[in-house]
């Protein structure tokens, strides 16, 4: 019977108040940084490779975590990197150089991604299969939130201070003790299976494309995105406000917009929400008054079409694999967007240099074009989906291919697995026996085999036991 929401929460509440504290110390720490580098007189190229550095290290993470993982065990690794990341949060305070914050940001980068790793191979094993639906919702939700919070604490000292590193340094620090002190068993081993490059654009040229602009518009929003307030005058506390919408924004209709492509060809929703973005992005050009005026309103807006773009990406790739691989699909599809985050906060930053703060929204419109032009190019290609062949979107975190495994569309897997059982032992039982199948039991000198009487090693000249041919039919 499917827990109720109420006891599912508290059943994974240590786990939950963990990512929660990683996602507010992370947000914290990463939208102070662009201000303090703006604030330091950091040119806007080198405020761009800083934020850019926290994805190369993100990616690192990736493609490296689940053997850490699999070699010091989960606790160990989550008490590991969490401390890491503390500290290193608190020197960025000490040593200001854009050099050695980059360093930093790389750091950083693969610490957070091995905590997402732990914490999301945790909530896999506390959930069930009539769980796992609540369970990716409630921690998409607390994700969000976390990430939201985390903007307004920006409020609560001066930029140019050293409390807000300490505050973000405790906030990394309080995510290991739910873990540290819990009594659950440890997760089993994490797999690093990942499906590659070539593969992914072979089954949907359009998923992998639309990943890679959901990475780079995330990348100059988080990383840049502060900057951009702030250049257009804002006080810090408005700046705390304007980031505090666009991750609300994308938060509340990420799920109505998912919902909606599953009634819909996925395809069409894609195209209406880029294109919302890149109306979106025009609009300030036209009335900058207006936008300025209103910057949290337009933040939102702008959020509602940036959030929702890998969550349907992902979900378009999926409806054309099979359910196993699905999983080393999301590896895949995590690098892409890591890899293309990494070139967001360098050319939202380049862009304002040169063309000054407007220059961002431009750049967002210039992306949702070009991937809804792909979008429409796409449309007269390959094999149609229909809506009933669709998928479920799930909104997934875009943080490590195992919150895909929390996914209730990856449910099917074991279920078909169960179902099927054994074809063999059910032909057994189901067939008489016949005297001339002992044949099959004796080797070519008819004595019985040594090892294992229902393995017989081929006969010269005789392929039809040959492994490779078994394995192929």
């Amino acid at each position: 019977m499917p827990r109720s929401p109420v006891a599912l929460i508290i059943a994974l509440s240590a786990t939950l108040f963990a990512a929660f504290a990683l996602n507010s110390g992370a947000s914290l720490q990463s939208s102070l940084l662009a201000l303090r580098a703006s604030a330091e007189g950091f040119a806007p190229v080198y405020t761009g490779i800083i934020m850019a550095s926290y994805y190369i290290g993100f990616v690192a993470g990736i493609i490296w975590g689940a053997s850490l993982v699999n070699r010091v065990g989960h606790i160990r690794t989550f008490a590991a990197l969490a401390s890491a990341a503390s500290a290193i949060t608190l020197l960025h305070a000490v040593l200001v150089d854009p050099i050695t914050w980059s360093l930093f940001r790389i750091m950083t980068g693969l610490c957070v991604s091995g905590l997402y790793l732990v914490i999301e191979s945790w909530l896999n094993a506390q959930a069930d299969n009539t769980s796992r639906g609540g369970t990716i919702a409630i921690y998409m939700t607390v994700s969000l939130g976390g990430l939201a919070i985390g903007q307004l604490l920006l409020n609560g000292a001066p930029v140019s201070s050293f409390e807000l590193f300490t505050v973000a340094s405790v906030l990394l620090s309080l995510s290991l003790v739910p873990l540290a002190l819990t009594r659950q068993p440890p997760p089993s081993a994490v797999s690093g299976e990942r499906m590659t490059f070539r593969r992914l654009y072979k089954i949907s040229p359009l998923g992998f494309v639309a990943a890679s602009g959901a990475g780079v518009l995330s990348g100059a929003v988080y990383g840049v995105g502060p900057v951009f307030a702030a250049d257009l005058g804002l006080a810090t506390n408005d700046i705390a406000y304007f980031m505090f919408f666009v991750i609300l924004g994308g938060m509340i209709m990420q799920f109505p917009i998912g919902k909606i492509s599953d009634m819909v060809p996925r395809q069409y929703v894609m195209i209406f929400v880029l294109t919302g973005l890149a109306i979106s992005g025009i609009f300030p050009l036209i009335a900058p008054d207006l936008v300025r005026e209103n910057l949290t309103v337009w933040g939102g807006i702008t959020g509602v079409f940036i959030m929702p773009v890998y969550g349907l990406a992902v979900a378009y790739v999926n409806d054309y694999l099979e359910p196993e691989d699905i999983v080393p699909a999301s590896g895949g599809l995590l690098i892409i967007y890591g890899a293309s985050a990494a070139t967001g906060p360098l050319l939202g930053s380049s862009a304002i240099g040169h063309f000054g703060p407007w220059a961002l929204p431009v750049l967002f419109s210039i992306i949702g074009i070009s991937v809804a032009s792909f979008a429409m190019y796409r449309a007269g290609f390959g094999r149609r989906i229909s809506i009933e062949e669709q998928g479920q979107f799930v909104a997934v975190p875009r943080t490590t291919p195992m919150a895909f495994e929390l996914s209730p569309i990856t449910d099917d897997v074991s279920t078909d697995n169960n179902d099927e059982g054994n074809p063999a032992e059910d032909e057994a039982e189901q067939k008489p026996f016949d005297p001339h199948d002992l044949e099959d039991l004796l080797t070519p000198d008819g004595t019985a085999h040594p090892d294992d009487i229902g393995q017989v090693p081929a006969a010269d000249g005789d392929e039809t036991a040959d492994p490779e041919t078994d394995k192929k039919t």
